[in-house]
This record gives structure tokens, C-alpha cells and sequence, in this order.
């Protein structure tokens, strides 16, 4: 016979995904994992058999979600033998740091699949600390597409790996044939790519054909996965519109076109900006001090000296050094001019009435570090947004855009128990998010503030 669990919390400030400001005179409460109820405050006096928790004051919030990581990746540039015995650890790291910094759910846009799908189960099992996990398996690309300094792994590496991380088709068969068996792996979104230009000084990018793109969309159509479009450029953005792409990944760096963003709002299309990712040019030198200060605590030795080394080649003058084509050197200044346009471009598309989310990128580039969640959403503030509405993007929208509104996102009854709180008011000072205290996720204590 299965137990009947039953919490509530009271005493805190309410932001429910909803509403734009705080709520006070509330109580919760959750029956196995579900919210039962919301009540007054006294009210949890007249539910015996409950385990009540005073917040203190604190705030509430729906589970953040991060809908653009790469979890998996464990912070290993070069593999070595010290990388190699490190790396299941420091994946354990990754799901707990994911968890430590408020967020509950994440979808996952590129990993290794049978690695991602054990690490999963390991999560939901409960042998892993770590967030709700909805992913797309592996990246699938052209020839010589982005990710470019990917490779496709021969037969014993890919055995060794969980898989390819990038799968690279040439026809629309080939196309239609890896995203079948990705969702069989357990994929419940597709993800592929339209870039022309690349940002590691490598020139022109090849992409897939028309008939290739629209391969992926009928097999998610068919399977009842949704498409996901990397892209970087406003052809990108126009070529996602094209194949009805259910959700674009990262800004463009150029100019939109009105017409487009016109198009993007009637589709019905969500983008996921990760705004962090351009804005982080500017602030390499903080990213380098964070990893000192912080870095023992969230990475495990050699994982935290290749994040170092990785971050202090970009600051090596003159930059790019002369082995920039074999190496991993992103074009700094490609980041820094397009912030400025992308930001202008996700103002351009909330005026119009588009639906934006909320992603890190976390592991996607040599920058991108747990911890950091709260500056997407001030990258969102200086864009327009209200800090209610940059938390609503955080929470409600991201929820609906992965496929999960149904089940998270807001504080409601009938919806899972996803908790994330904080000390200070997020509507006053949206970067208050990263000062997390609790984290619920199923109705389940998973993280307090000081449990390492």
C-alpha cells in the first residue's frame, strides 16, 4: 500500500505565474507531489496529519525551468585520464548545481542519447539529485553544419560515448530515420539547425535541404514530438517559420524582418533567446574570477582547470591566437556585435506579441556555467520586459513551450508541487532569483540553502 504524503507551507510571498505581483495570506498544500489546495494562511490549522513548513517570509515561486541546456556535458575540452575518471561525478554535479540554483525542469538540446536517457532514470528513481528532464537526444545536422567542431564518433567511441552526440544526414530518408530513433530513445523533442555563417571563424556553413527539414517535421508531426531550430541569423529565423518549427533556439544577430516576426506570432512560435550567451563577451573577466571563487565547489579538479583554461584563452592577445581554426575560439566579437541587435530583435518580437522563454545554454559554450540563471532574465529586463513578465517567461511560458504547461509552471491545485524559493522580491530586483533557499520539485524537498 502506497503512503499518502502530505506537506504545506505557509508564511511567504506568493509569485504564482499568473499574476504579475506578489501574493501574500496564502498557505499550500500538496498530497503526493500534487498541490491539494491554496488557502488562507490559518488554514493549516484545520488539516491535521499534514508536515507544515514555515517559509519565513520568503518568496514563492513556481519551479524555475531552463529551457535551453546541454546537462550532460561534463566540462571537458580534452579528454585525459584524469577528465575520464572525473566525468560521471562531475555529471552528478551538474544535476545538483542545476537543482542548487533554483531550477526544477529543464529541456535538454543536445546530448549523447543512451547517456542522458540512464542519467534520467537515475533522477526520476531518485538515486540523483537533479531537475525534471525533457531533452532531444542528439543534434541533428548537415555535413559540415553547427555544432562544427562536433565529429561523428566511429562505432566503439559512439558505443563508449551513449551515442552521437551530432548526427549528420545527408537525405531526407537519412533525416526522417535518426529522428524516429531518437524518439525511440526517448526524445520527445527534435532539434536541428540553420546557420550560413559560423561563429568559430570557420566561414560558410553547409545546412540541409528544404526536403530534409520538412522530413524532421512530419516524423515529430507523426510521433507527437515537437521541432526544434537552432539558428543565429535572421535567415534562421525565417527558415524556421518556413518548416513550422515549434520553437527557435538563441537570437539572431542580424536585422529581422517585420514580415517575419509577423509570421513568427501568427505560427503561434515560441524563441528561446539565450541572451546570456552573447552578453557574456563583455564579462570574461567576471566569468574568470566566478570560477575561482566558486569553481571547487560546482566542478570537480579537471573539469574546473579546462573551464579555466578555456575561459583564459579568450582573454590571450592578440585574439584569436594563430591555431584559432583547429581550436575551439569563438569569434568574441561576433558576440559582441550581435548583443546589441539581438536584444533589439527580442524587444521587437515581445512588442509584437511573441512568445519568448527562458534558456541558459548552460555547458553549450566555453562560458556557460550553472549559476547564472538570473542574468538571462535581466538580459530580458533591459529588453522590455517587466520583471513579472521575465518571470513569467521563466516559468508559465517555458512551461507551455516544452510541453509542460499542463503539469508546471504556475502555482495552481491539480498541478505538480515545483517550488523554487528565494530570499528578497524578485518583482523589485529580479536578479533576488539567485538567492535560492529551498527547492521542491514533486512535492519533494530536493535542495536548502547550505546542503553541498
Amino acid at each position: 500500500m502506497v503512503k499518502t504524503v502530505k506537506r504545506g507551507f505557509y508564511n511567504f510571498k506568493l509569485f504564482d505565474g499568473i499574476f504579475d505581483g506578489l501574493q501574500t495570506g496564502k498557505s499550500v498544500r500538496v498530497i503526493n507531489g500534487i498541490i491539494a489546495g491554496i488557502d488562507d494562511p490559518d488554514d493549516h490549522e484545520h488539516h491535521p496529519g499534514y508536515e507544515w513548513i514555515d517559509l519565513k517570509g520568503r518568496t514563492l515561486l513556481p519551479g524555475l525551468i531552463d529551457a535551453h541546456v546541454h546537462i550532460t556535458v561534463p566540462f571537458v575540452f580534452k579528454v585525459n585520464f584524469d577528465a575520464l575518471s572525473q566525468m560521471n561525478r562531475q555529471l552528478e554535479k551538474n544535476f545538483f548545481n542545476c537543482v542548487k540554483y533554483g531550477v526544477t525542469t529543464v529541456r535538454d538540446m543536445g546530448a549523447f542519447p543512451s547517456k542522458i536517457q540512464r542519467w534520467r532514470k537515475k533522477i526520476d528513481g531518485g538515486a540523483v539529485i537533479g531537475p525534471r528532464i525533457i531533452t532531444a537526444n542528439s543534434f541533428i545536422t548537415s555535413r559540415t553544419g553547427v555544432p562544427e567542431m562536433a565529429p561523428t564518433l566511429n562505432f566503439l567511441e559512439a558505443i563508449m560515448a551513449g551515442g552521437q552526440f551530432v548526427e549528420r544526414v545527408k537525405t531526407p530518408s537519412d533525416a526522417a530515420l535518426v529522428a524516429n530513433r531518437l524518439i525511440d530513445k526517448g526524445a520527445e523533442w527534435i532539434k536541428t539547425q540553420y546557420s550560413e555563417k559560423s561563429f568559430l571563424f570557420h566561414g560558410r556553413l553547409e545546412n540541409l535541404s528544404d526536403d530534409c527539414f520538412m522530413a524532421l517535421r512530419r516524423t515529430a508531426d507523426r510521433r507527437g514530438a515537437r521541432l526544434a531550430m537552432h539558428h543565429t541569423e535572421a535567415a534562421g529565423f525565417k527558415k524556421g517559420i518556413q518548416i513550422g518549427a515549434d520553437s527557435l533556439e538563441h537570437a539572431p544577430t542580424d536585422k529581422l524582418d517585420p514580415l517575419n516576426i509577423e509570421h513568427f506570432v501568427i505560427g503561434n512560435m515560441a524563441i528561446v533567446p539565450t541572451l546570456k550567451v552573447l552578453g557574456d563577451a563583455f564579462e570574461i573577466d567576471e566569468m574568470r574570477q566566478w570560477l575561482s571563487d566558486q569553481g571547487k565547489i560546482d566542478f570537480m579538479p579537471e573539469p574546473l582547470r579546462q573551464s579555466i583554461n578555456e575561459v583564459e584563452k579568450l582573454m590571450k592577445k592578440p585574439y584569436p591566437p594563430k591555431d584559432y581554426m583547429e581550436k575551439f575560439y569563438p569569434d568574441i566579437q561576433f558576440f559582441k556585435r550581435g548583443y546589441p541587435i539581438a536584444m533589439k530583435n527580442v524587444e521587437k518580437i515581445k512588442a509584437g506579441g511573441g512568445k519568448i522563454g527562458v534558456g541558459t545554454d548552460v555547458c553549450g559554450t566555453g562560458l556557460s556555467f550553472f549559476g547564472h540563471y538570473y542574468k538571462e532574465l535581466q538580459h530580458l529586463v533591459k529588453a522590455g520586459f517587466s520583471t513579472a513578465e521575465a518571470l513569467k517567461a521563466a516559468t508559465s511560458v517555458n512551461a507551455d513551450i516544452i510541453g509542460m504547461g499542463d503539469r508546471i509552471g504556475t502555482v495552481e491545485t491539480h498541478k505538480d508541487a515545483d517550488f523554487t524559493v528565494i530570499e528578497g522580491d524578485p518583482i523589485e530586483d529580479i536578479a533576488a532569483v539567485r538567492n535560492v533557499r529551498w527547492v521542491v520539485k514533486g512535492g519533494e524537498i530536493i535542495y536548502y540553502h547550505g546542503q553541498e
